[in-house]
């Protein structure tokens, strides 16, 4: 890994505009408006790849060869290191949220909120690790164009709309207090890109030594083989499976006959709902003691089918060879398998979970 010479700690230019305004019925309202923008922020680059080498038949720029198995080998600069990441400066990072609120409290110690937040959040990578550059470059974007085309485009933390409703209630006794809260959270999907990905050195469709940053190119149609190429022996089968796919897919629908934006698909809307009780009990020699309860994602406490966050599986696509032919006509050769799942609730999110503590204050 290396720094250029002038590299810079990151710097972030943040403005706020917030106005609170009591409302009927003793209503708070708040509308907000926050603007971020990447003074200096970081960008990692193989040095080691030589540059473009040419063109697919989809307009993909390869930086390397891709021999009939589906192998690929870069161009590199040098031989004795596969990757030379460098970390440099770029300012194209922006985000903008808007958010209102209401909040209202009862005379019966009911007390409760409800937001909304759209935001818009715009990068050239995405950092995945904080420490490790080389995984920072092979994962932080997608890339069908050149490397050095530094744009900002839609970032994996774009999360366009969160709803957020809240409620505590506080029973009237006056001995041991109790206070109930309970708050839902439902916000958009996580956005991606579906990749072309078999194995090492397959599914690197742009030869620039990884294959976890290579978008798909979307058919106009799935059965013409100058579009896209499936390996046999159920060649009819899979172009049918996968035009129904992307026509039942509406961010596969809208870009056939193009290679997919970055981060242009997205996850099911996410629910999120959790619970609080937290119950006072006698005080030891003046300090209070309180016992509480919570419990994290309530829905799939209910039902085991509920709150559901649902992980895509972006390895659409496995390469399993290469046409032949000049860069300009060969094509990657797919399998595509109808029975992957789309998404996958394998994660600790999707599982309910409950804690009990104990607070001794003094």
């Amino acid at each position: 890994n290396m720094a250029e010479s002038k590299l810079r700690m990151a710097e972030t230019l943040r403005t706020s505009l917030a106005y609170d305004h009591t409302l009927p019925w003793g209503v708070l309202a708040t509308i907000e408006g926050l603007y971020t923008r990447g003074l200096s922020d970081f960008v990692f680059v193989n040095l080691n790849l030589t540059g473009p080498r040419a063109e697919d038949r989809h307009g993909r720029v390869l930086y390397g060869t891709i021999d009939p198995t589906g192998g690929t080998t870069p161009a590199l600069v040098g031989n004795e290191f596969s990757e030379v990441i460098d970390v440099r400066n770029q300012s194209k990072n922006h985000s903008v949220q808007l958010s209102a609120r209401l909040k209202k409290r009862f005379s019966d110690g009911l007390e409760a909120s409800a937001s909304y937040a759209y935001s818009r959040v715009r990068d050239v990578q995405t950092p995945f690790s904080a420490f490790q550059a080389n995984v920072n470059w092979q994962n932080g974007r997608v890339v069908s164009g050149r490397h050095d085309d530094v744009v900002a485009s839609t970032s994996a933390l774009d999360l366009p709309h969160r709803v957020v409703v809240a409620g505590t209630y506080t029973p009237p006794w006056r001995r041991w207090a109790t206070d109930v809260t309970m708050y839902y959270v439902g916000e958009s999907g996580l956005p991606f890109t579906y990749l072309a990905s078999a194995g090492p050195r397959r599914g690197d469709l742009n030869a620039d030594g990884t294959n976890a940053n290579d978008p798909i190119y979307v058919p106009t149609s799935a059965s013409d083989t100058s579009e896209i190429s499936f390996a046999p022996p159920d060649v009819q089968a899979q172009q049918a499976a996968f035009q129904q796919l992307i026509m039942r897919t509406e961010c596969l629908r809208r870009q056939r006959g193009r290679i997919m934006a970055r981060n242009s698909c997205r996850s099911p809307w996410v629910h999120v709902t959790n619970a609080s009780v937290r119950q006072s009990l006698p005080p030891v020699r003046g300090h209070t003691l309180a016992l509480q309860l919570d419990v994290f994602n309530v829905l799939n406490l209910l039902h085991k089918d509920w709150g559901q966050l649902r992980v895509p599986n972006v390895a659409l696509l496995e390469q399993i060879a290469q046409t032949a032919g000049p860069p300009s006509l060969a094509q990657p050769v797919f399998r595509y398998h109808p029975t992957r799942t789309r998404f996958g609730n394998e994660n600790i999110e999707s599982s309910y979970q409950l804690q009990l503590g104990f607070r001794y204050s003094f």
